[in-house]
């Protein structure tokens, strides 16, 4: 059986690589942008499309960023008002086959995302110097400070960005 532990901290590093040096929040911000603008003129048709059997469709990734600030912006509103809460799993896997499907047009799931970012970054940027210090408890990851998690947030959206672009090439 595999070490969860070591399989979190190889994600976490391939996600920090992603991530850079670029400041988190300001590619959070970016990110947003960047995947309206390639969506923009992208029939619905070829959004559903996936590019390989397995791997998501770029309306998919669209979703999931959708369902990833909405599972993160809850679980940091948890950390930031708790003290070290649990941060409840969720499979990604499961959610994309469950509600990739919910909205009848990209541009609802391009609205949902960016309803919750900006909800998440006003969040993000109100956050005092001790709250980006706070931590929750994560089963599979262990303790997780705000800052590491819009780290990893950034590093994510990098990631799907790329899985995105390569799912329209």
């Amino acid at each position: 059986m595999a070490d969860p532990t070591s399989e979190f901290d190889q994600y976490r590093d391939d996600i920090l690589a992603a991530l850079g040096d670029r400041e988190p929040l300001a590619v959070l911000r970016a990110t947003f942008d960047e995947v309206r603008q390639l969506t923009a003129a992208v029939a619905a048709d070829r959004l559903r499309r996936a590019p390989a059997a397995g791997e998501w469709s770029p309306w998919q990734v669209l979703s999931h960023f959708a369902d990833n600030d909405l599972v993160w912006g809850v679980r940091v509103r948890m950390v930031v008002t708790q003290d070290r809460p649990p941060l409840v799993p969720y499979d990604q896997e499961a959610w994309t086959a469950r509600f990739g499907d919910l909205d009848i047009d990209p541009g609802d799931t391009l609205a949902r995302w960016q309803a919750l970012r900006l909800s998440n970054l006003r969040l993000w940027d109100s956050l005092s110097a001790d709250e980006w210090q706070r931590t929750g408890l994560h089963p599979e990851r262990g303790e997780l400070a705000v800052r590491t998690i819009v780290e990893l947030l950034a590093g994510h959206d990098r990631i799907h960005l790329e899985q995105m672009l390569r799912g329209l090439a």
